[in-house]
């Protein structure tokens, strides 16, 4: 028997409901779970506004201590119900449960970090030039803070813009992807229990018109939005023509150097992590393959092995390793993206059109011999799909990485000090890895890359504060 989960808005620490707008389904079993909920309009986006206008003096008037106590219960309640929120997870977006599980833990953490943050105050107090005064530098909550979060990372993108948001004196607009909002709602229910003034987080439901109208909303001071390129480039605007900061994190076509003197079975794990697990449905997934040619043949040969002993299957099954892609929008999609490499002449090695799968399942899939220009060295593919590009020697590798407009995460595996180094020198991305993955980074590290990827400050990390505040200085002179 199917279980529908019916949601609401929340605003002002009430729920709104709304006549049925979108619809999930697990897409591993549709008939398992069916999420349905409301989508928000400019009028209902404009109350959450005001709510959270109004909660950003009661938020000061509580105090630095109240707001750490709060982001500390939050996290805390996170991580003694994880089990519960990664059997969600897993159900409504098809992430496999060890996956989901680790995110709420990673979100816990998220929420735990900026707790520790809200009490480490910053500041300057120095003298001035002119004799007698002093100045005094600090930072200050911009304000109403909008974010929008996608599917692929439900509650650990949310966490990591919500809590420090909160921990340096904001309220904040959400709104999360209509692919997740059961797990959104279930993580709008943590925070609204932790003892924060209401309106401190409201939650708009929806999908791109409620995303529209958040972001072209009067009232907000900030917006932090992560997924694609089109949506972000529009926000971007959005922002610009009211004058509004905002922070954009929208993926990348991310490559993984494979050099001759790489340790394979390394290469091999940090390939097949990157490009095929979580679907490849994470921003810093490897999509492009750059090894070496006296190396590439015994390493593709490799990777078809590593990749056929995967267990594919139900994300709620422990011993499942990659699940389906989150919805059928996302399979047709992936589909059409696949079906046009092959239509170019390129045969997979394994996967694409002709390993049809049921349900959102797709295939892991990997073409050889992609030459930079292809489609595959251009754009982001979001799914179980990569390209092996062959190159001689770090020269030829460090050109073929750098040879696209978006610039997230980047990778090597070597044993060379020296190409580590000058990779990490020569490297145009904003998150480098050596030896290790290009897919997965840690809670309390800034992330965000550069060119076609990222737009304003970093996330996450101490350098979080930069967006969520701004600076005040302050000139005094007693009489």
């Amino acid at each position: 028997m199917t279980e529908t989960i019916t949601l609401s808005h929340n605003v002002a620490g009430r729920a709104v409901s709304g006549a049925p707008a979108f619809e999930q389904r697990n897409p591993a079993l549709p008939d398992d779970l069916r999420v349905e909920g409301p989508e928000a309009d400019a009028a209902l986006v404009a109350e959450a506004v005001a709510a959270a206008r109004a909660a950003v003096g009661a938020i000061e008037a509580a105090g630095i201590e109240a707001r750490a106590d709060a982001l500390a219960r939050i996290g805390r309640a996170l991580m003694a119900d994880a089990d519960r929120l990664g059997l969600l997870i897993a159900r409504e977006t098809g992430k496999t449960l060890g996956d989901s599980k680790g995110e709420v833990m990673r979100a816990a953490r998220i929420f735990d970090f900026f707790a520790g943050e809200t009490l480490r105050n910053v500041g300057e107090r120095f003298a001035s030039t002119r004799p007698g005064a002093t100045v005094e530098v600090e930072y200050a909550p911009v304000g109403v803070v909008a974010a929008i979060t996608p599917w692929n990372f439900p509650i650990a993108i949310p966490a990591w813009k919500i809590a420090p948001a909160l921990a340096f004196g904001n309220a904040v607009v959400w709104k999360p992807s209509e692919i997740s909002s059961a797990t959104a709602d279930a993580l709008m229910a943590v925070i609204a229990a932790a003892g924060l003034p209401a309106g401190s987080v409201n939650m708009v439901l929806g999908a791109g018109g409620a995303g529209k109208a958040l972001a072209e909303a009067d009232g907000i001071d900030a917006i932090s939005f992560t997924g694609s390129a089109a949506t972000g480039e529009r926000v971007r605007l959005a922002a610009a023509q009211r004058g509004v900061r905002v922070q954009l994190e929208m993926g990348g076509v991310n490559g993984l150097i494979v050099l001759a003197d790489a340790d394979l079975d390394n290469a091999v794990d940090c390939a097949v992590n990157g490009a095929f697990f979580a679907a490849g449905q994470r921003c810093t997934a490897t999509s492009r393959i750059i090894a070496d040619h006296a190396i590439a043949d015994r390493f593709v040969e490799a990777v078809r092995a590593k990749v056929a002993a995967i267990k594919i299957g139900d994300p709620r099954d422990p011993a499942t390793q990659v699940g389906p892609l989150a919805a059928p929008r996302q399979k047709e999609l992936i589909a059409r993206q696949v079906a046009g490499v092959e239509a170019t002449g390129a045969a997979p090695l394994f996967g694409g059109s002709a390993a049809a799968m049921e349900h959102c399942f797709y295939a892991p899939t990997l073409f050889d011999n992609v030459e930079t220009p292809d489609f595959l060295g251009q754009e982001e593919i979001f799914g179980p799909v990569a390209g092996v590009f062959r190159v001689d020697g770090f020269e030829e590798a460090i050109q073929a990485l750098n040879g696209n407009r978006f610039g997230l995460s980047a990778g090597i595996c070597t044993r060379s000090l020296l190409h580590a180094e000058e990779f990490k020198r020569r490297a145009r991305a904003g998150m480098l890895m050596v030896n290790l993955p290009t897919a997965g980074v840690d809670y309390h590290a800034p992330f965000g890359g550069t060119a076609g990827s990222s737009y304003g400050p970093r996330e996450q990390g101490r350098a979080a504060r930069t967006f969520y505040t701004f600076i005040k200085t302050s000139y005094q002179k007693p009489l």
